[in-house]
């Protein structure tokens, strides 16, 4: 994965998104369900093979569990391992 870096505002700009297209989406896990829907349907229909589909879904889910530990620990966790190499997990950036 490609190096990224969280800001808020990139956040807040997304949950703007998320809200004017359903104000519901005030609730941050039904926000978080969008974006979760939304992540499986651009790797659903990505036009890869299925095996390749199938673990770049598997690299998205742990990578969210790694920035999740990032954010809740404050340390530095080591990703959440389920078989993927240590790149898959690509390098983020809090801000």
């Amino acid at each position: 994965m490609t190096e990224i870096v969280l800001k808020p505002e990139l956040i807040k700009g997304i949950q703007k998104v998320l809200i004017d297209y359903e104000p519901a989406n005030e609730d941050p896990i039904l926000a978080a369900q969008y974006l979760s829907a939304i992540v499986g349907s651009i790797v659903a229909t990505s036009n890869l093979p299925k095996d390749q589909q199938d673990e770049i879904l598997n690299q998205i889910v742990d990578f969210i569990k790694y920035v999740y530990e990032q954010q809740t620990q404050g340390g530095s966790p080591e990703p959440a391992s389920s078989g993927s190499s240590q790149e898959s997990f690509g390098i983020w950036k809090p801000s």
